[in-house]
């Protein structure tokens, strides 16, 4: 009668179940006592299966799991002090009336409801009892995951047969970042409807860390009308900083040549390179001369009609040729202020709107550069790299260029002053992602100018061709030996992912000893101080060249807010969040430097100094300047989410789409 109950039991009949247990308290009262204690309970009756169990232990009989089995009904109607009295008096009674084959397994449970987890684990590993062999499994998974042992989780889980384990699964493939999997088993999972709401959250923050916002919108809008705190109370989250960018040890282990040339980062190069265009190139290059710098003055711009026949061409090119030697002398910031004056004088002038773009593109403000590249391209449909970059900075915003794209391949194919295979044709193949095209223009360029040369190292890396990559760095490396993105693109290009230490130490040696032009870390282009302090990381030289960047300003009496800037940027990367936060809150309020990208870091420094309101009134305000800007919507979706404004979060979601955008400063974790 017993087997047959505990059968109709597990077959989930525990109406004829408990039939059947009442039926054998007839025969043996002890015996039912207990059976009948373990049915209540089962059902959820704490209250009753307590005093059930209390009878059984009148009778002298079954104490040990008995007295298990009031502890854990204890906890469930929260009574800590009828719990520590019961799992006490299993745990002094264990050694009297447990069977031999019962004992290890009893034992485990007491230690692991005593919270001696290792213990109980190391009881579970003993045990070679035939019985409770999927229990035995289970509770070894709960321990090995409360140890974060999660891989060996998985192996115990696995193991324990008896059970639905699709849920657990799930959230232990999770936490260990193993994402597709997860979701698989959460899938699974959904079946069972009492857990369902717990595991749709679940999936939704897998899409929230693989990029699939819309999905994970869509999942907590339906959670959060089912029941409004269910999200926070549930899997409540705190938006932090990705640990990898700021550790040098994650940053060493994660670093390669991939992560360096991203999509983002191989325009930004091409940007960084591309020459200044003027009215009259030889008159300006004339003017800043020095060091090499006409290398990036366009020698073949042409001033159109307008400012030919109006006489204004010598004013113009002599407020270029100003603003030029700004952008080229590390005064990027001023050199923009200086286009945007000049805009207002000549807006429909393509060369003026062209420069206007690329130091915006240089600052990384690329929702105003694709702006001005846009209008400068339809103002001269024949400057086909202003055409080229606006698609560029289009993708690199998330916004829509296939018309426009079509428009500029066209133009370029119908001019017949143009050769086949053109540097403009190659770059707007680079943006598609046409390796033939590319492989092709490496075949045939022979142009040794600095873009064509800075293009050849893309283009080969996009097609694997190394020894191009070899040669054209060194070549690159010869014509401006003391440029620093020269040099963290030739060193990178050497990087061998097996030996991380020793291409830290061949860092250390290059940037100690090489005579870098360093102004172009404060008032340079911004992938300078990006790539270089990240560099410098892998190299174990931060605080290093922050003791530097500090002395520079200690004695520096024109470019402080420049270095002022620096300094904030490396201070995220040292853990000096609170000075960081207190110099961007001084360049944003009091020096007026607002842009996006200014806005966001001043952002990321509040997080890092637990200020997360001010880090959303900063992050609104760089959506505002760029609604574009992804992370900053992240950030936001994240921060609401943490607050519990879910409806906000979501409406940030649904800006990113199901797009796979990873943010690189900011993640979360499970509070």
């Amino acid at each position: 009668m017993l087997i047959k109950a505990n059968k109709l039991y597990e077959s989930g009949n525990k109406v004829e179940a408990l039939k059947l247990y009442e039926n054998i308290a007839l025969y043996n009262e002890s015996l039912s006592k207990y059976n009948l204690g373990v049915s209540k309970m089962n059902q959820g009756l704490f209250k009753e299966a307590i005093e059930t169990f209390k009878d059984a232990i009148s009778n002298n009989e079954n104490i040990t799991v008995s007295a298990i089995n009031i502890a854990v009904c204890a906890l469930e109607i929260g009574d800590e002090e009828l719990f520590k009295y019961y799992i006490d008096l299993a745990n002094a009674f264990i050694n009297r009336d447990s069977d031999v084959n019962l004992y290890e397994f009893y034992n485990a449970l007491v230690s692991y409801y005593r919270g001696y987890y290792i213990e109980a684990l190391h009881t579970l590993d003993l045990s070679d009892s035939k019985y409770y062999t999927s229990q035995k499994e289970y509770l070894r998974s709960k321990i090995l995951s409360y140890l974060h042992e999660d891989k060996e989780a998985i192996k115990a889980i696995k193991a324990a047969q008896d059970y639905d384990t699709n849920l657990p699964l799930g959230l232990l493939y999770a936490r260990l970042g193993e994402y597709k999997e997860a979701k698989q088993y959460l899938n699974k999972a959904l079946i069972d409807e009492k857990n369902a709401p717990l595991t749709h959250l679940s999936i939704s923050l897998i899409d929230l860390k693989t990029g699939q916002f819309s999905s994970a919108a869509k999942t907590l809008k339906m959670l959060n009308d089912y029941n409004s705190t269910f999200v926070k109370d549930t899997y409540p989250i705190k938006t932090i900083l990705n640990p990898e960018i700021f550790d040098i040890n994650l940053a060493q282990k994660n670093y390669n040549m991939n992560r360096f040339f991203s999509q983002n980062t191989l325009y930004q190069i091409l940007f960084y390179y591309t020459p200044y265009k003027a009215f009259d190139p030889k008159q300006t290059i004339e003017y800043i001369r020095k060091g090499g710098l006409s290398l990036f003055v366009d020698e073949n711009s042409v001033a159109d009609e307008y400012l030919k026949t109006s006489g204004a061409v010598s004013k113009a090119n002599a407020m270029l040729s100003q603003a030029i030697f700004k952008a080229l002398n590390n005064n990027l910031r001023e050199a923009n202020s200086d286009f945007l004056e000049i805009v207002e004088l000549y807006p429909n002038h393509s060369i003026v709107q062209f420069n206007l773009a690329l130091t915006f593109a240089q600052l990384g403000d690329f929702a105003l550069a694709y702006k001005h590249f846009v209008t400068s391209y339809h103002l001269d449909p024949l400057n086909y790299i202003a055409g080229a970059y606006a698609i560029m900075s289009a993708q690199m915003i998330g916004k829509e260029s296939r018309r426009l794209t079509n428009e500029v391949l066209d133009n370029i194919d119908l001019d017949p002053n143009l050769e086949p295979n053109n540097i403009y044709k190659a770059m707007i193949q680079l943006t598609q992602s046409n390796e033939s095209a590319l492989d092709n223009w490496l075949d045939q360029n022979k142009n040794d100018n600095i873009l064509n040369i800075a293009f050849n190292i893309i283009a080969a890396y996009i097609t694997k061709r190394d020894d191009i990559i070899t040669q054209a760095t060194s070549k690159l490396n010869e014509k401006l030996p003391n440029d620093v993105l020269t040099n963290i693109i030739y060193s990178t290009t050497r990087f061998n992912t097996n030996d991380i230490k020793n291409y830290a130490k061949d860092i250390q040696f290059k940037f100690l000893t090489t005579n870098l032009n360093k102004g172009a870390l404060y008032g340079g282009a911004s992938i300078i101080r990006t790539e270089y302090i990240k560099l410098l990381q892998i190299a174990g030289l931060l605080n290093k060249e922050r003791e530097n960047i500090v002395a520079d300003l200690k004695i520096s009496t024109q470019n402080t807010k420049d270095i002022l800037y620096t300094l904030a940027y490396i201070d995220l990367f040292t853990n000096q969040y609170e000075e960081a936060y207190t110099i961007y809150n001084e360049l944003i309020n009091n020096e007026k430097i607002d842009d996006a990208n200014t806005l966001f870091l001043a952002s990321v420094a509040s997080i890092g100094a637990n200020h997360p309101d001010s880090a959303i009134g900063y992050l609104e305000l760089a959506k505002l300047t760029n609604p574009t800007y992804s992370e900053a919507r992240l950030a936001l979706g994240l921060l609401y989410q943490e607050v519990g404004n879910i409806e906000a979060a979501i409406t940030q979601y649904n800006g990113l789409g199901d797009s796979g955008y990873i943010s690189e400063f900011f993640t979360f974790k499970l509070e």
